[in-house]
């Protein structure tokens, strides 16, 4: 049996709608729940994916920054 973790969470999130999908973000964040890292990962997979090069460098620096704190 294969599981495509990344397909199966795309078909999962694809009905979500906006509110759903920043909810999913902020829950996450709040509880700290680790099973949904692979979901986060993938969301961020397909953010970064339609980032230009100069989009994707101001969001490395935000993260290093906060890496820092």
């Amino acid at each position: 049996m294969s599981l495509d973790i990344r397909e199966n969470i795309i078909n999962k999130i694809k009905k979500d709608n906006v509110e759903d999908i920043i909810s999913t973000i902020n829950e996450s964040i709040i509880t700290e729940d680790e099973l949904v890292l692979p979901g986060l990962g993938v969301m961020i997979e397909l953010f970064w994916n339609d980032l230009e090069e100069k989009e994707k460098f101001y969001i490395a620096e935000i993260i290093k920054k906060n890496l820092n704190k």
